[in-house]
């Protein structure tokens, strides 16, 4: 069922049930009834998932295949952006001075 499979990617994702309704914007109420299998989700929460946290579609939906999707950015690369956005100037120059230095390290 869905709601199982939610339960393992809140696992995978090592976030709350909570955390997880705020960046889909949904009603965390709402959310823990989806997760608690009284309530289907409607195909539009499905895709909000899938897009947001970069899950499979098949194995949202049926179980089938892995867990994250490999099309489109990587959920590490997500959360790294997203921690980004939390931060001050100083600390954005300060990351970027230390991306820097290691694409230069590449080269």
């Amino acid at each position: 069922m869905i709601c199982d499979r939610l339960k393992i990617l809140l696992n995978e994702l090592n976030i709350s049930q909570r955390q997880f309704a705020m960046k889909i914007n949904l009603d965390a109420g709402y959310f823990s009834r989806i997760i608690q299998g009284k309530v289907n989700p409607p195909d539009r929460i499905l895709l909000l998932i899938e897009n947001v946290f970069n899950v499979n579609k098949d194995w949202l939906e049926n179980g089938q295949g892995n867990i994250f999707s490999n099309q489109g950015i990587s959920l590490a690369k997500k959360q790294v952006l997203e921690s980004i956005d939390t931060l001050n100037d100083e600390q954005v120059i300060a990351v970027s001075s230390f991306i820097k230095y290691l694409t230069e390290g590449k080269n």
